[in-house]
């Protein structure tokens, strides 16, 4: 039997073993940073599947597992990353594997990803004898928390080290790709994400005598629209896109504040037109006060980089998809963003996508509805398995 036709035999067995870790940790769901019982469960499984590398407890809650191939012609190192954490979100859907923490639910598919990985491990063990190379495995806690990427802490913990991985595949489900259909294409696919803030202090005063004031509204207002008005005035054809998502002042109706703040986001690809953003953001910025002689901060934080697929580990997807039979397409484009893309910083990376979508009105990721038909996650463990198998019998990508 060829190599390809036994990871997809074992991964259909595997089916059922898949859809019960995923409801078991569905039912559990841990925000960012508390995944303590899906961590012990991950290392369970793991063990209990023969790996006897596997080290819990980094970056708190994370787990990191490694596979050493029985081949000893390389040594190359390649990562499978499943992100562990849940949501802030009460589930509303009444399937029998309902989320048992109130306010807490598996709503953007992390359930899945773990599964998909543990399961791409158990695959993968199966076979060692005819790897050639590393399989690393990591499974990171608080992809959620922007403010305290999970990904950055396993990274800062050394998941990336020891041994040195080459390269990194990642996977999440996708409510908008149709079911089975392996979304795996080079370039940009998720957008970085950035957070400003501008405060406008003017001069407060009553509402019925304006003019011994410096109306910081107002003049909120004209920082408003010279900022919407940069998205407009770039050329080119990179997408991009700029929120105010906040307006903050005053509390009563006869008073004008001293203060004004807004709030957003600036959601874009490429780093350059990133600079160019922050340029003319700081440019309107200046212009208002230079207008109305009044003191205005800008703070601008850059938060996740955007995320790049690797076109030689995109294709390795492509080829492992028809490897296997899998249907394969392009990821879709999205303003979203995801710290998958700290750890391609580090080394080449591709973000896969599995449809999900068997319904166009099915709900979509952080709705107290998402689910989907989990009899899919064993073609999400194989086409890990698959897409690390390859990528080693390639050897890798260092000459």
């Amino acid at each position: 039997m060829s190599i390809d036709a036994e990871i997809m035999r074992v991964a259909r067995r595997l089916r059922k073993t898949l859809m019960t870790i995923r409801r078991d940790l569905h039912q559990h769901p841990e925000l960012g940073f508390q995944e303590r019982r899906t961590s012990r469960v991950i290392v369970e499984i793991l063990k209990s599947a023969g790996l006897d590398d596997v080290q819990p407890g980094v970056a708190q809650t994370g787990v990191v597992a490694v596979l050493r191939g029985g081949q000893r012609r390389a040594s190359h190192t390649v990562a499978l990353r499943a992100d562990m954490d849940a949501l802030p979100i009460t589930e509303a859907s009444q399937v029998p594997y309902k989320s048992r923490t109130p306010g807490v639910m598996h709503a953007c598919g992390h359930d899945a990803h773990v599964a998909i990985c543990l399961g791409a491990a158990m695959i993968l063990k199966k076979i060692q004898a005819r790897i050639p190379g590393n399989v690393k495995f990591i499974f990171q806690p608080a992809e959620e928390l922007v403010s305290r990427s999970g990904a950055r802490a396993m990274i800062r913990a050394g998941a990336l080290d020891n041994p040195d991985v080459e390269a990194i595949f990642g996977l999440h489900v996708n409510p908008r790709n149709p079911y089975g259909l392996i979304g795996a294409s080079a370039g940009p696919i998720m957008a970085a994400a950035d957070v400003f803030t501008v405060t406008v202090h003017g001069k407060g005063g009553h509402g019925a005598h304006p003019e011994h004031c410096h109306d910081p509204i107002l003049i909120a207002h004209q920082i408003y629209g010279g900022i919407q008005g940069i998205e407009r005035n770039l050329a080119g054809p990179d997408v991009r896109i700029i929120s105010v998502c906040s307006l903050h002042a005053g509390t009563a109706f006869n008073v004008i504040p001293d203060t004004a703040e807004m709030m957003g986001t600036v959601r874009t690809f490429d780093a350059r037109v990133q600079a160019e953003i922050i340029r003319r953001m700081r440019a309107v910025v200046k212009g208002a006060v230079a207008t109305h002689g009044i003191r205005c901060d800008l703070v601008y934080r850059k938060g996740l980089p955007a995320t790049h697929n690797d076109a030689r580990l995109a294709e390795i997807v492509r080829a492992a998809a028809r490897a296997l039979k899998v249907p394969v397409g392009d990821n879709i484009l999205t303003m979203g963003a995801e710290d998958f893309s700290l750890y391609t910083q580090r080394v080449p990376g591709v973000f896969m996508e599995l449809g999900v979508q068997k319904d166009p009105s099915q709900p979509s990721y952080h709705n107290n509805r998402f689910d989907f038909d989990d009899r899919i996650l064993a073609t999400g463990a194989a086409m890990m398995a698959q897409s690390a198998l390859l990528f080693l019998e390639a050897g890798g990508l260092r000459p």
